[in-house]
């Protein structure tokens, strides 16, 4: 997988340059629309009708038309420069509130390549995705706290800084996902998608932050962030575990017996982790291990 991101044009309606989104795969995003089973209240125009009715006719942005369409608010003049069908929007259509809460703890340093690069190329496609759509995004980097984020915002012409501020997002810290939620949701962000995106390997849990988000409003959707060698390590050999996040060290033979029993511990951890998803109705999409990263966020978007 490629990993340092650089962009070459910030121009609404003109494609990024960038390491982290391939432009055959974006061009097969643009397709695609971001998903939200429900609609919130927004703030601005964009791809998603408010609940409330306004009457301003004010014109704030486009975004690409979908069939069944009202062809009426077709911007023709628009069509004539870009070769695209794109859609008039005004101030009464109000916008997805879209954050992408990215784990950045010690954990997601490992992995070939290392996790944090999957997370960020996943972050940077559904943001892309986002932004391309009309939706207001931000990112919001945690560990055993929240770092800087970047403050939600809105327009194509945002995704060079989106793609900059994802690359030097780096690694380090404990993984606490309960309090990185409650200091998410102490600046009382409008209710929204928040797009999880992490390897949940917390001692807290992943349960309770979930589900306060989902009682404050906001709609999660899990994109489980995971390598081959987690999933399924190398047998053989004595070796000394060191957690990166802690320190604690723990000598292991991966005999046969021990491999089972592992097997079976991460087993039960993914069925947990879905299963708790299925039952909520949430959006589950593990990546990394046997699983390609642009089929499993097609396959997400496409759901």
């Amino acid at each position: 997988m490629n990993a340092v991101a650089t962009v070459s044009s910030e121009e609404p309606g003109v494609e990024p340059s960038s390491s982290l989104l391939a432009p055959d795969f974006l061009r097969r995003l643009e397709r695609l629309k971001l998903l939200a089973r429900r609609r919130f209240r927004g703030a601005a125009s964009g791809s998603r009708r408010a609940r409330a009715k306004g009457s301003s006719a004010e014109f704030a942005d486009h975004r690409p038309y979908s069939p069944g369409d009202d062809t009426r608010r077709i911007d023709w003049n628009a069509y004539a420069r870009l070769g695209e069908l794109v859609m008039r929007l005004y101030v009464a259509e109000q916008d997805l509130a879209v954050t992408l809460l990215l784990d950045r703890s010690a954990s997601l340093g490992v992995g070939t390549p290392p996790k944090i690069q999957v997370a960020k190329r996943v972050a940077a496609a559904l943001g892309y995705l986002g932004l391309s759509q009309g939706e207001r995004v931000g990112v919001v980097p945690f560990a055993d706290g929240v770092a800087r984020p970047l403050e939600p915002g809105r327009g194509r012409g945002r995704v060079g800084k989106l793609l900059r501020y994802l690359d030097q997002v780096d690694v380090d810290g404990t993984t606490d996902l309960g309090r990185a939620v409650d200091s998410f949701l102490a600046r009382r962000p409008r209710p929204g998608l928040v797009c999880v995106l992490s390897d949940l390997l917390d001692p807290g849990g992943f349960k309770r932050p979930l589900d306060r988000l989902i009682s404050e409003g906001h709609e999660p959707a899990i994109f489980h962030i995971l390598d081959a060698e987690e999933l399924e390590p190398t047998p053989g050999g004595d070796f000394a575990l060191i957690d990166v996040e802690r320190g604690t060290r723990v000598e292991v033979s991966l005999d046969r017996h021990a491999l089972a029993a592992y097997r079976a511990r991460v087993s039960a951890f993914l069925a947990d982790v879905e299963g708790y998803a299925r039952a909520r109705g949430l959006s589950y999409v593990r990546v990394g291990g046997d699983v390609d990263f642009e089929d499993a966020l097609l396959t997400y978007l496409r759901s």
